[in-house]
């Protein structure tokens, strides 16, 4: 056992569930949890996203263990199906579902490629995907009606093509932004504005229909042009969320999108792990705001 390489998995792994924390935290975001409220989510809350977080991250570690011990693909299929069992059983939703997968799918491809370059990760991904979606899928869900309702592709061609929205879309902006602007805020922003353009969300597509799809890659754009010119974009955001509230409109493939990118971010090295610790000041800096005025 290389144990170099398996330093690098669990670094991966340790990476994948703080990208989680830093999508969850990114505020304002429309439709979605983060610091300022629940979006469309009323079910949801920043300590229950927590806690599905801590489930992820002891998902991907059983993931580890199952690839180290020689374990065929079939039995890492298994433990997330059991994560996804155990996250519904202690939770009563389905949180973060969609990451358990995608973020399973680039930890095991990242096990099995044959280099660390994103192209050779990509194709072992996209291999890995047409297998487990050539066995067929066992359960019914949200996503899978939307994707047979409107023949959207949803997550089975994201991952079939080695996620196109996260390695040609969302890390390209980020870094392209990142150095024009010097600033992670908008960098990130960014790469919401792009996910939202690229992403075939089913779950907006499950709420909103074709119109809501829509509406997103519209709102996606004008957040783009916003953050290139200098604007105002956090307004244009806060004035989203609210009309996305109205319209009970999320965007939960985007979210796991921009999960992931940040989780291959940081296991890159290209954010820094104190990035986390500051956002976890801004999460208590929120809490006090939010005690200190409810409405």
């Amino acid at each position: 056992m290389n144990c170099s390489r398996l330093s690098e998995l669990e670094r991966l792994a340790s990476a994948l569930a703080g990208g989680a924390a830093l999508e969850l935290y990114l505020t304002p975001k429309p439709g979605l949890v983060d610091l300022a409220d629940r979006g469309a989510h009323p079910d949801l809350s920043i300590p229950i996203m927590e806690r599905s977080i801590g489930i992820v991250a002891s998902y991907l570690d059983g993931i580890i263990r199952s690839l180290v011990a020689g374990e065929a693909f079939p039995r890492q299929k298994a433990i997330g199906m059991a994560a996804e069992r155990r996250m519904f059983e202690e939770l009563g939703t389905n949180t973060h579902k969609g990451y358990i997968f995608l973020a399973g799918m680039l930890l095991i491809a990242s096990w099995h490629a044959a280099s660390a370059d994103e192209n050779s990760l990509r194709r072992t991904l996209s291999g890995l995907a047409t297998d487990f979606f050539a066995a067929g899928e066992e359960a019914a869900s949200h996503g899978r009606a939307a994707r047979d309702r409107y023949g959207a592709g949803g997550v089975v061609l994201e991952a079939i093509h080695g996620f196109p929205a996260v390695f040609e879309g969302a890390l390209p902006t980020f870094r392209n932004t990142l150095k024009q602007r010097g600033c992670f805020a908008a960098a990130s922003f960014a790469m919401l504005a792009r996910l939202m353009q690229t992403v075939d969300d089913t779950t907006t597509l499950h709420r909103g229909g074709p119109a809501g799809l829509a509406r997103l890659k519209r709102d996606g754009r004008r957040l783009e042009e916003l953050i290139a010119s200098g604007d105002d974009y956090r307004a244009f955001l806060g004035a989203t969320n609210r009309a996305y509230i109205g319209m009970n409109l999320t965007m939960g493939g985007v979210a796991d999108m921009l999960a992931l990118a940040y989780g291959y971010l940081l296991a890159s090295g290209e954010i820094s792990e104190n990035t986390l610790n500051h956002l976890g000041a801004s999460r208590q800096a929120w809490q006090a705001k939010l005690i200190a005025n409810p409405n």
